[in-house]
């Protein structure tokens, strides 16, 4: 019917796909056989898809056609087989103003309900059809991992897109790879070490004299020091007398045989005081 067509193409006006959705393939069905022909749709299927499938099977009951219904592929834009189901489908038609999910928001829930629990896939399968008892259609996507062969599969409601049912889709520990283990490295040959040997310190040569020789050398530098010291007060002795003569005061500088003049102490160098760093100021002049 007129409505029915006019539904699909809001539908698929609303919800825009990448490829080929189911959507799509009711509406192109109901171009090529007729608006009433999706009044009587039973079931919409498609396999491996990735997310969508390549080809969707659309089955119709048709009371004239052998097993009672029709099936139609359609792909893409274009209707390319009408044959009879290989399996005899039985099921009420499906109320298609009550479809509000298209395929790929079918995909999207199925997605994250899969990384909930870490469930990895290659590819879906999916399954539209009336709900028991004539009620409002429901979506059945099965996600399947070829490397294990396990598969999950989710029941969805096509008109609010709430999750019915659940099955397979158990929660999975995400396994990190194992490191490569590292190959160790081969051990290099050490160089033959040398005895270590303490460093000897040079001494310096003993230069001590004998004591024959140490006890000579003194008795000469004593020798030599009188030697001196009588000279000086000679020396000082003919000084007095020569000043003796032309003075009336008289001198000894000399002194007594083996005295020596009284010396003097020099004052101690004169301490800078802070006082000599004070300079009147030329703030003014």
């Amino acid at each position: 019917m007129r409505i029915a067509l006019v539904v699909i193409t809001l539908l698929f006006a609303m919800h825009p796909a990448h490829g080929a959705t189911a959507y799509e393939a009711l509406r192109v069905l109901g171009k090529q056989k007729g608006e009433a022909l999706l009044d009587s749709v039973i079931e919409v299927r498609g396999d491996k898809g990735k997310p969508q499938p390549a080809v969707w099977k659309v089955t119709v009951k048709d009371a004239t056609a052998r097993g009672g219904a029709k099936e139609y592929s359609v792909q893409g834009s274009r209707l390319t087989g009408e044959q009879m189901p290989a399996a005899k489908t039985a099921g009420s038609p499906m109320n298609m103003s009550q479809l509000n999910l298209d395929s790929d928001g079918v995909h999207q829930i199925a997605e994250r309900e899969a990384k909930k629990v870490n469930f990895a896939y290659d590819h879906a399968t999916y399954q539209l059809l009336a709900g028991s008892r004539g009620g409002s259609p429901v979506w059945e996507i099965r996600l399947v991992d070829e490397q294990t062969g396990e598969a999950g599969t989710l029941t969805l409601a096509a008109t609010t897109g709430a999750v019915l049912s659940s099955d397979g889709l158990t929660r999975r520990s995400s396994v990190a790879k194992a490191a490569p283990t590292p190959v160790p490295a081969r051990p290099q040959p050490q160089p033959a070490r040398q005895s270590e040997k303490p460093e000897r310190i040079a001494e310096a040569p003993n230069q001590s004299f004998s004591p024959g020789v140490q006890r000579v050398g003194d008795d000469l530098s004593r020798f030599v020091g009188r030697v001196g010291r009588h000279m000086s007060r000679r020396g000082r002795q003919i000084g007095d007398t020569f000043y003796n003569i032309f003075h009336e005061d008289k001198r000894h500088t000399a002194g007594p045989h083996g005295s020596e003049p009284e010396r003097t102490t020099p004052p101690p160098p004169r301490q800078d005081s802070d006082a000599d760093f004070v300079k009147p100021s030329r703030v003014r002049d």
